[in-house]
């Protein structure tokens, strides 16, 4: 690829507070929608955690926060995962599949087609709140814990189950991490080591 060559967005899948996809999403920003709301009680027990102080050991002081729909419903028999490993999994993790399936299907690729292919992935992703909550319940630790809480399997995921021979990274640069993924793919399809790239990011608090 010449290096002065322009990149192609070909496809896009996303999930957002109050958008479950890219039509929704666009719907959102055109009646300027603002979707921060109370922290409901299905997510947690905000009572038990809010205080005043913010300071506050062990507490929070934030009231309001932006949630997506059903974190957990995953069609794991979609992905070829079974019950057990998905239940172990990140929803992070199934998000990003989730969202990486709709972008491909936006951009018309087939799962034959990207077969085998020389595609990429980058993912950028800050938090690790289900790690943390894993390794406080030690002893409801199975087969899949350690790859269902790992941040590289987010990207290593999308990776496995369309053959992917690309790189498959997932990394952290806080807040600019989804940025920074979209600036390494870039760089790789300039650089001709990759033909296709799948990149984003995520961040959710699975509560």
């Amino acid at each position: 690829m010449d290096g002065d060559e322009a990149i192609a967005i070909v496809g896009v899948g996303c999930r957002y507070p109050g958008a479950d996809n890219l039509k929704d999403f666009w719907e959102l920003l055109r009646n300027g929608e603002d979707h921060i709301t109370d922290i409901p009680k299905n997510r947690w027990n905000n009572q038990a955690f809010y205080d005043e102080d913010p300071d506050a050991k062990g507490k929070s002081y934030v009231k309001k926060a932006a949630f997506i729909e059903d974190i957990n419903g995953f069609d794991n028999k979609f992905f070829g995962i079974s019950a057990a490993e998905a239940k172990a999994m990140d929803p992070q993790q199934k998000l990003v599949l989730e969202c990486s399936h709709m972008a491909f299907e936006d951009g018309g690729f087939t799962q034959q087609y990207l077969d085998g292919s020389n595609t990429g992935v980058y993912m950028g992703v800050m938090t690790d709140d289900h790690r943390g909550m894993q390794l406080d319940a030690l002893e409801d630790m199975v087969t899949y814990t350690a790859t269902g809480m790992t941040s590289s399997i987010i990207s290593n995921r999308v990776s496995y189950t369309y053959n992917l021979q690309g790189p498959s990274l997932s990394l952290d640069a806080a807040c600019s991490s989804g940025l920074v993924a979209i600036h390494l793919a870039s760089l790789a399809l300039r650089q001709g080591d990759i033909e296709l790239a799948v990149c984003g990011g995520v961040n959710l608090l699975p509560l």
